[in-house]
């Protein structure tokens, strides 16, 4: 065998080696990218609403004493449905942050929108339940004054 071959086998297992420990931790670093359907992390943000500027921004200070600069969108779900938020409730958020301001995606409440009857039912009228009257010839006497018979 001439020398160069017997070189050439004498490193071909380092050369080998050599790929394999360099080759095989990139091989498991490579991902397939993220697919369209994936989200990113979702984050809360639990505090008292603080104040509004304009339609779609508000003003929340958290639990932490800081006050946070939070964006709605059209798309943003408010619960319960139909509450008109005010500065004072207490509201958890739910959404992602964007640069200097917050994305609301979700905001719960803890009150209740209650529709309907203006007053309390049954027994809690603002009136009382009774009533006295004063008749004019119609009542027992029916018309005329008849009477039972």
């Amino acid at each position: 065998m001439k020398s160069w071959v017997k070189q050439a086998l004498r490193i071909l297992p380092a050369v080998a080696a050599s790929i394999t420990l360099l080759g095989l931790p990139t091989i498991g670093l490579a991902q397939e990218p993220m697919p369209s359907y994936a989200t990113t992390k979702v984050e809360t943000i639990r505090g008292t609403v603080s104040s509004f500027n304009g339609t779609y921004t508000m003003y929340v200070r958290d639990v932490r004493g800081y006050i946070d600069n939070v964006t709605l969108h059209k798309g943003t779900i408010i619960n319960p449905t139909g509450i008109r938020l005010q500065p004072g409730f207490a509201v958890t958020i739910s959404g992602r942050t964007s640069g200097s301001t917050f994305l609301a995606d979700q905001i719960d409440t803890p009150y209740r929108v209650v529709y309907g009857y203006g007053y309390p039912y049954y027994p809690y009228y603002p009136y009382p339940a009774f009533n006295v009257g004063i008749g004019f010839g119609w009542g027992w006497g029916g018309w005329g004054g008849r009477g039972w018979r």
